[in-house]
């Protein structure tokens, strides 16, 4: 028996030398009140830099408008108005607070974006660099323009500063409209005030009104496409570990209790900036998070004449998106769109196509977010 102990004692001196075991018997709370690690200089400058980097990848297909967090695509920063792309096409922009790339400045491209307005982590972009991009992407009606979509997601600062960007431009002899995406199914209709946040669903609407504008259809019928996808899609994001943005004191340790019987926690329903979900609890299966999240979206539904009705139904062809909140492996997200795709087609439906990917992320959050389009004869 002594030999035993002493072997054994001989054993964790070597991993404790090797440096094994320090991290496991490390005390909980020293990883949560540390200050949370980042590649970043400066959260001041942080957006300003990350446009940088971003030329830096596409030279050839992206500008920033001087003295603006505004980046356009290389067609649209044209300076020669015989010879803008407005002349021809809709030019379409979205943007919102920085924190969730790819989206939105990733979309920007041909048959896509225009043109991305980015704010500050989490922040709304202002009035003036919004009212800027119009006005470098979409001519007046007098000098030939075909006008603007702007695609905003449905939050409060968002739409606020959109849609007085929109008022302005339009008061200039710019033909400008504006579509809100509130695609999120965690928050019970009778209880949102200012109704459901946008989120991944956006990007669909990116996607089909791009593909509208690049056909030459004319505002109005790239406006409605868009009005369409937005009512039709439903979204709604888990994490097992929430956000911590650049420059903040500490950790965000939100999920990293466990329950009173020792269970880790996870959330369903939470936001793209860390908001409160629909609900915390206990750590489920893969299986069982897909369960869950798939009756949430058909209990919230959609809306059509008046009436709430499922989102899907047996037999109908869908559109699934999976996005990665940002912090989620490759693996777990197979792992997670198998579970979704096969509960889907359990009940009926068909998959036609499905994405899997970063389309809107939340920084570091360990999550991950659905999104739901059924298809349509158009």
């Amino acid at each position: 028996m002594k030999i035993a102990t002493l072997r054994s004692a001989v054993y964790l001196l070597v991993l404790f030398h090797q440096g094994i075991l320090c991290s496991s018997l490390a005390l909980p709370s020293s990883s949560v009140d540390m200050k949370p690690k980042k590649f970043i200089n400066s959260a001041d400058n942080a957006v300003d830099e990350f446009i940088s980097g971003l030329l830096l990848q596409y030279p050839n297909h992206l500008r920033k408008l001087a003295n603006h967090h505004v980046i356009l695509h290389s067609s649209f920063a044209t300076q020669n108005k015989d010879a803008h792309p407005n002349k021809a096409r809709v030019s379409l922009l979205s943007g919102g607070g920085s924190g969730h790339e790819p989206s939105h400045a990733g979309f920007v491209g041909e048959n896509m974006l225009s043109g991305a307005i980015l704010g500050g982590i989490f922040a709304s972009p202002s009035v003036s660099s919004i009212l800027a991009a119009i006005r470098a992407s979409t001519l007046p009606s007098s000098e030939g323009g075909k006008g603007c979509l702007l695609i905003v997601k449905n939050y409060t600062g968002d739409r606020l500063n959109f849609g007085i960007a929109c008022e302005l431009a339009n008061a200039e002899g710019r033909l400008v409209k504006m579509v809100v995406v509130a695609d999120d199914c965690a928050i019970e209709r009778k209880k949102g005030i200012t109704g459901a946040r946008g989120v991944a669903g956006t990007v669909f609407v990116h996607k089909a009104a791009g593909g509208a504008a690049g056909k030459g259809m004319d505002l109005d019928q790239v406006t409605s496409i868009a009005e369409t996808v937005s009512k039709g899609v439903g979204s709604l994001g888990c994490a097992l570990n929430t956000v911590t943005i650049p420059g903040a004191d500490k950790v965000n340790d939100r999920l990293s209790k466990a329950d009173d019987a020792g269970e880790p926690m996870m959330e369903i329903g939470l936001g793209i900036h860390g908001e409160a979900g629909k609900k915390q609890c206990p750590l489920m299966s893969c299986d069982d998070i897909a369960k869950e999240m798939l009756s949430i979206i058909q209990t919230y539904g959609r809306e059509v004449d008046s009436k709430i009705v499922p989102l899907y139904n047996p037999s109908d062809e869908l559109i699934v998106l999976v996005n990665n909140l940002g912090g989620t492996s490759n693996f777990e997200m197979s792992l997670l769109t198998r579970s979704l795709v096969t509960q889907l087609e359990a009940a009926g439906c068909k998959a036609t196509r499905v994405l899997v990917g970063s389309f809107m992320t939340s920084f570091d959050m360990q999550g991950a977010s659905v999104s739901i389009l059924p298809c349509t004869g158009d």
